[in-house]
């Protein structure tokens, strides 16, 4: 089925395949705008499950992780994943969504404001995700301008970082790149520099504010997480279906981490 063409459109499928046994629909108003922000919690089949974030749509023009969520929703493919809760929030970007921009309908890049309560949008999802605590998170991305796909990538084992790397590379191609967006990057992984630890660079990045989502997500104690980035050169099918093998290489080295630590 082919991604939505507007938040309208979007917002009707995401209804119907909360329909399904297990899933529970949270429609949130968003202040000013007129539109729901949503938000479908997936309830796990197992005890003790892993609690997994999965976010989309930060910006309007970068569909894939939108589609993704959605397939990831309509196909059931939660179902591979029994020990997994899953917060799927398929579109924190509603106009920009629909008008196919990077910013909202007000001219304003969210990911930018994620530090404070500024925008309708980051304030709604801000107060969605105060109660939450996951084990780890996905904000999915585009680069409109790259050919290749890379990753912000800080899980609880580093380990598992090429190992997703890789699995993208079985559906598409990753950047041969050394350098994007004048930040190092190192086999399709961008390096925070060396002689320092993630937490380091974390700490420095975000004493100058402007927060995308992960920043605010880490503030709140969840320390593992990753923001894909699929590149926008390519076939929107490709890069959905990468959007698929990064989640699920992680869903599945988070589920033999869990079944070993037992």
């Amino acid at each position: 089925m082919p991604a939505p063409a507007d938040y309208a459109e979007l917002v009707a499928r995401v209804a119907a395949a909360s329909t399904a046994e297990g899933l529970t629909l949270t429609r949130r108003p968003i202040d000013e705008l007129g539109l729901d922000l949503l938000r479908v919690d997936v309830a796990a089949q197992t005890a003790d499950a892993a609690r997994v974030g999965l976010f989309a749509g930060v910006h309007g023009d970068e569909p894939a992780g939108v589609a993704a969520a959605l397939e990831f929703l309509e196909e059931r493919r939660w179902t591979r994943h029994p020990s997994v809760a899953f917060s799927v929030f398929p579109c924190l970007n509603p106009t920009g969504f629909t008008l196919g921009t990077r910013e909202n309908a007000d001219g304003v890049d969210i990911n930018r404001q994620y530090d404070r309560d500024d925008t309708p949008e980051t304030r709604t999802l801000r107060a969605m995700v105060k109660h939450d605590a996951f084990d780890a998170f996905i904000d999915a991305h585009e680069d409109p301008d790259e050919d290749g796909f890379y990753v912000y990538a800080f899980l609880e084992d580093p380990a598992w970082h090429p190992s997703i790397v890789q699995a993208v590379a079985e559906r598409g191609p990753v950047t041969g790149k050394a350098e994007v967006d004048e930040t190092p990057v190192e086999a399709g992984l961008i390096s925070v520099g060396e002689g320092r630890t993630q937490a380091e660079a974390f700490q420095e990045y975000m004493q100058g504010g402007d927060w995308p989502l992960p920043f605010y997500l880490y503030s709140r104690g969840m320390r593992s997480g990753m923001t894909t980035e699929t590149p926008g050169q390519i076939d929107l099918a490709t890069r959905v279906a990468m959007q698929h093998a990064a989640r699920a290489r992680l869903l599945e080295l988070l589920a033999a981490a869990r079944r070993k630590g037992a």
